[in-house]
């Protein structure tokens, strides 16, 4: 049965053995995603001094643009866009824009549709706030499925991007989870074939973008100062892992989801870290270079990624 929920209060999804925790009045991040005892997230602070800040951590959705952007003001899809006019955008340690407008948002439309999955939208037009900064009217949603698995968990995200307002709509929205990384002396990371991206000092692609050539699956340290953007090298389905003494976890997506973001940044020794595996539809700035993908008007675009969480040594 679907039971709306305020959107000022967070909510608990369950399965057996496996719960994830959802705040609506922080841009619906999920801060907590347990299999049994096991934290499998990581947060950059304690929750409460995480949610009063604007950082990244846990599962957060980055729309309308996946990390950085160019420029402030800028063309896409036929309509002038001014960032320069947003009071607290977020932004990196070169003032460029990051990480898009909803991680902090709390204006979201939340329903429950049973013990274990949970819908949440923004109808974009309704909030003057928003059009201002992205000024195409639609309706985003995102739905979380979580689901017991052989000896762990699995948990399905699905953003849908409708354009119901009569006009295209551009789609740059991709996802940054924090995978906790307990001992990173002994876990790994599992990257698929893949296309790396050349990135200039300020950490956005080298103009004109090209991928270059395919780059074999690897396997390389979990906390080894990665940050790099591939493109996918296949139109079906990638899949990358994390192996760690205790757990294996996989984060698989295909089309539209396009590109991928490997930040696993380095630690002390005998410190506890966190990787990200991040799935984007497009490369970082598409949106201020006006080359990301279009959602025309009357139809609906759909992005689904899934990670799976398992116990180390199970099949």
């Amino acid at each position: 049965m679907t039971m709306h929920l305020p959107h000022d209060t967070p909510f608990t999804l369950r399965a057996h053995g496996t719960d994830l925790t959802i705040e609506p009045q922080a841009g619906c991040v999920a801060t907590s995603w347990r299999l049994g005892a096991r934290e499998m997230l990581a947060l950059p602070a304690p929750r409460e001094a995480f949610l009063k800040s604007a950082r990244t951590g846990g599962i957060p959705l980055l729309y309308p643009y996946a990390n950085r952007l160019r420029t402030d003001r800028f063309n896409v899809a036929g309509r002038e866009v001014n960032l320069a006019l947003q009071p607290d955008l977020k932004r990196d340690g070169n003032g460029l824009p990051i990480h898009g407008l909803l991680l902090r948002w709390n204006q979201w439309s939340v329903e429950r549709l049973g013990d274990s999955s949970a819908r949440a939208s923004i109808r974009w037009a309704e909030h003057a706030s928003l059009m201002r900064a992205f000024p195409f009217k639609h309706t985003m949603r995102v739905m979380w499925e979580l689901a017991t698995i052989d000896r762990g968990a699995s948990l399905r995200v699905t953003t849908e991007i409708d354009a119901d307002g009569g006009m295209d709509v551009p789609a740059a929205f991709g996802w940054h989870p924090y995978f906790a990384i307990t001992n990173p002396a002994n876990a790994q990371v599992h990257m698929p074939s893949r296309r790396p991206i050349t990135l200039d000092a300020n950490g956005v692609p080298a103009m004109p973008m090209h991928p270059g050539a395919t780059v074999a699956p690897q396997a390389m340290p979990a906390c080894g100062g990665e940050d790099a953007l591939f493109a996918a090298d296949s139109a079906a389905s990638v899949t990358a892992r994390i192996t760690q003494s205790d757990l294996d976890t996989s984060i698989t997506f295909g089309n539209p989801y396009a590109f991928m973001q490997l930040y696993a940044p380095k630690v002390a020794p005998n410190a506890a870290g966190f990787a990200c595996i991040e799935p984007m539809l497009c490369a970082t700035s598409a949106l201020s270079d006006d080359n990301a993908p279009v959602v025309r008007a009357g139809t609906t675009l759909r992005a689904v990624f899934e990670i799976r969480a398992t116990a180390a040594g199970a099949p």
